[in-house]
């Protein structure tokens, strides 16, 4: 368990924590990368982990360090492969139950198979472009194998196993990053996943457009979808990455805060809103002009 900093004498003390933190983070995540980048031959790269466990920011420190070592690296986000939100909703208002944002069912399978199929024989293939403020891919690009050493397979799909029987038979590696420690707030034991759905609360607000309540609902189906989809598969991964950080609540609480007191009293929610102020409430903040270029938490505040 991880116990978190809550109380601060100086911005200046805050500084440093948060500096501290990060360059814990990252000093896991360097081990990591070095393993990757020494193994030889290495064609492809699956980095998968549950929502809101940093998998952009890890992707990204990856194709640094290959470009430092002579390799050039294509990014696949498989969230590009998302079917259109408006299609998703119809069908199931169709079939008389809840949208299905997260299974495989979301995903457009037959074009992200037609892909896969296409790059192992080396030829050209389109990439989507998905619009999530537009709930839908407003273009493509066309992808040409030869113009990278190595394809970064990135997304929480990237460990379902209706995507890795589709690359079996790559040279490959798998990579899983997550919350994987409890955090304790001012004594309150709180869960790796309460951790990644306060993140979420904030990141879907300010960079989707989705209000706290909406993203209560999608959690319901998150949570469904990692115990079937993501979390059996974890043990299975090549290599981990624990992303926790001491100073996430007094980070969070700024941006949290606030959208949890704008739940209505009549909503659903309220209760599991109340708690998440009650572990924010005793605490100070800390800004986020404190965190590196190039840290975490750039994904979601």
């Amino acid at each position: 368990m991880t116990v978190a900093k809550t109380k601060f004498n100086s911005e200046l003390e805050k500084q440093e924590y948060v500096r501290a933190c990060d360059s814990s983070f990252e000093a896991r995540l360097d081990e990591v990368v070095k393993q990757i980048c020494e193994t030889a031959e290495l064609r492809y790269l699956t980095l998968s982990g549950p929502t809101c466990s940093g998998k952009t920011t890890a992707s990204k420190k990856l194709v640094s360090e290959f470009y430092e070592r002579g390799k050039k690296v294509k990014i696949i986000s498989l969230d590009d492969f998302f079917r259109s939100r408006a299609e998703l909703q119809r069908e199931a208002e169709a079939e008389g139950r809840a949208v299905d944002f997260d299974s495989e069912r979301a995903l457009d399978l037959p074009r992200l198979s037609a892909f896969i199929s296409e790059i192992k024989q080396g030829r050209p293939a389109p990439i989507p472009r998905f619009d999530f403020t537009l709930g839908k891919a407003v273009n493509s690009e066309v992808f040409h194998p030869g113009d990278a050493d190595i394809l970064i397979f990135e997304g929480i799909q990237a460990i379902y196993p209706v995507f890795t029987d589709m690359i079996k038979g790559m040279k490959c590696l798998s990579l899983i990053i997550n919350v994987e420690d409890s955090l304790e707030i001012n004594g309150k034991t709180v869960s790796p996943r309460t951790v990644r759905l306060m993140r979420r609360l904030v990141r879907d607000f300010r960079f989707r457009g989705a209000e706290p309540d909406f993203s209560f609902v999608l959690w319901e189906s998150v949570v469904k979808n990692e115990d079937k989809n993501i979390l059996p598969f974890t043990a299975y991964a090549d290599l981990h990455i624990n992303s926790l950080l001491g100073y996430e609540p007094c980070m969070l609480k700024p941006y949290l805060a606030p959208l949890m007191e704008s739940i209505s009293p009549s909503s659903p929610y309220y209760g599991r809103a109340q708690e998440l102020l009650a572990l924010l409430a005793d605490i100070d903040t800390v800004s986020s002009d404190y965190i590196p270029e190039n840290g975490l938490y750039k994904e979601f505040i």
